[in-house]
């Protein structure tokens, strides 16, 4: 069903951000897109927000998109966060690059339907880097790759990781293709300064888990990383977990950058769902996220009627 018809010659863009499993909001924002009859001219994606941006780019209808998220059995997906043997991750990228063939195979940036770019950034330089050509599967892997958890992508010299580290919400992207009307999804308005650690897979003191041997720990967790991470009680240890600090420590770097982004930039529509209670592992969560980022979508996507 659509609301309502735009001007055609009103070019609207729409810009993406990080926010790993939070970012599934994306596809509730694009399912109203799609109900409100808006034609996208351009996407840019950061991380997660690469990930589905480039998806729906390519024409895959969002139905399909939001089919899979919800059917996905996320926990044969936890296999992607076993252990690596590399020296500059934690998990198997392996399992990474299986899945994202699933949605991408070898399509390229010249098969897109709509213009699409991903942010990723250059871990010796610190520079934002655009990718616009070539492997869209590649491309999406470099901007999703969490430093430290996934490893470095080499592309032409560089070592690419996680858009989100420099750029979380690409309004400038945007911005330079000079469109009449900037969508933006930012994630990063939801940071707590005092964050539990439940909001981060951890294991606490009193878990079964503790009497076993080191090695014993391995073999589970090879086994059954979900239900190793999910190994929780009430009472848990003050002291941080590895996780926590990792994933904290680059989720405040993003909520400074997204914060100063926001000011600057100054999309026409800024879309900032209540996420706060969601973390970088609650993929299983898809449902009740998908409905938060339509139900904020539909709200602010009706000033375009006067426009």
């Amino acid at each position: 069903m659509k609301f309502f018809n735009f001007r055609k010659n009103k070019k609207i863009g729409l810009a993406l951000g990080s926010g790993s499993a939070r970012g599934l909001v994306h596809i509730g924002v694009l399912k109203a897109i799609d109900e409100y009859g808006i034609k996208l001219d351009y996407i840019a994606g950061s991380s997660i927000g690469a990930f589905i941006g480039g998806a729906y780019a390519l024409g895959t209808p969002i139905a399909e998109i939001e089919k899979i998220a919800l059917q996905t059995d996320w926990k044969l997906v936890a296999k992607i966060f076993s252990p690596s043997l590399s020296l500059s991750s934690i998990a198997n990228s392996k399992y990474l690059n299986e899945f994202l063939k699933t949605f991408f195979g070898a399509t390229t940036f010249e098969n897109l339907k709509t213009p699409f770019e991903a942010v990723a950034s250059d871990i010796k330089t610190g520079e934002p880097v655009i990718l616009n050509q070539g492997s869209l599967l590649t491309a999406v892997r470099a901007s999703i790759s969490i430093p430290v958890l996934f490893a470095p992508v080499s592309i032409a010299n560089r070592k690419l990781v996680d858009g989100g580290l420099v750029n979380p919400t690409p309004v400038d992207l945007v911005k330079a293709k000079k469109m009449d009307t900037i969508i933006a999804v930012n994630l990063r308005r939801n940071y707590s300064a005092n964050p539990s650690s439940e909001e981060l897979p951890a294991i606490s003191e009193d878990s079964a888990l503790n009497g076993l041997s080191i090695n014993e720990k391995i073999q589970y967790f090879l086994k059954h990383p979900v239900d190793y991470f999910s190994s929780v009680t009430e009472e848990r240890p003050q002291e941080m977990r590895i996780w926590e600090v990792m994933y904290q420590s680059f989720d405040i770097v993003q909520d400074h950058i997204g914060d100063l982004t926001m000011k600057m930039a100054k999309p026409d529509i800024l879309i900032e769902p209540k996420t706060e209670g969601f973390s970088l592992f609650d993929f299983n969560r898809a449902p009740e996220l998908i409905e938060i980022g339509y139900n904020i979508a539909r709200t602010k996507l009706k000033v375009l009627e006067s426009k």
